[in-house]
């Protein structure tokens, strides 16, 4: 049940017929995960905390430095040299006193992420990473747990954004990207818009909430692709792979 401040506080969103008071409460009861708190995972969780997720559990091994601030939002100058999910988790807080934070400052793997799915029921999971080899362990680990996996890149001025295992029948990252034929570069290489990366982990965030409330959900997955120069989005479907190593 929401309290009368939660009432207040979420009211925009109880106004919407396709959200309601019963929909605020699913939005409460969720519990999402989020690999990476960066340039992806900064705007996605604060947008999710800002919406009114019940629970947040947050996963980066990293620190804050001074040429993160240029797009991971969730972390300011005073939160230099400190760990990502504790900076993180300060500035989480500041946005909701119903939220809770499970911080872990590790490097993700199948054992820690098979830990905690014994532990907490996941709505889904969100992968902010930057680099294929955390991907395709994230992928691998999505569908064996049955959570659906919103991901996301960015990369100078264009980025992409995918669900993958709603269901069986989707799509999964690897039937879109093979192991032995990945595009190059990232953004310590080749630089990125700041606001690029933020516009894709805000799409996450909504992603993760229609997720929730059950609210435009594909029975194919699809790639959305985003050019910040063009100012343009363009949509792809993606099949199933029925040779994928990994879904088929």
């Amino acid at each position: 049940m929401l309290t009368q401040s939660e009432l207040l506080q979420y009211s925009r969103h109880i106004i919407l017929p396709e959200i309601d008071l019963a929909g605020q409460e699913s939005i409460k009861s969720s519990h999402i995960l989020i690999i990476g708190m960066g340039g992806l995972g900064s705007p996605a969780a604060l947008y999710l905390a800002a919406a009114g997720v019940g629970s947040l559990t947050i996963i980066d091994h990293d620190t804050v430095e001074t040429s993160n601030l240029q797009r991971q939002v969730i972390h300011d100058l005073e939160n230099i040299s400190q760990s990502k999910v504790t900076s993180a988790e300060q500035s989480l807080s500041k946005l909701s006193a119903h939220l809770k934070v499970h911080s872990i400052q590790q490097k993700a793997s199948l054992e820690l992420l098979n830990s905690l799915s014994d532990k907490h029921r996941f709505t889904a999971v969100l992968d902010c990473s930057d680099n294929f080899e955390t991907r395709f362990m994230l992928n691998q680990w999505s569908i064996d747990s049955g959570i659906p996996l919103i991901s996301a890149s960015a990369v100078g001025f264009t980025g992409q954004l995918a669900v993958f295992n709603q269901s069986t029948e989707n799509a999964c990252y690897q039937c879109l990207y093979s192991q032995t034929d990945l595009p190059e570069g990232d953004c310590e290489d080749q630089g990125i818009l700041s606001p690029v990366v933020g516009t894709m982990g805000t799409l996450q965030a909504t992603e993760a909430l229609k997720l929730i409330l059950g609210l435009g959900t594909m029975k194919k997955s699809y790639l959305l692709k985003y050019d910040a120069l063009a100012t343009e989005f363009k949509r792809f479907s993606i099949t199933k792979d029925p040779e994928c190593p990994i879904c088929s």
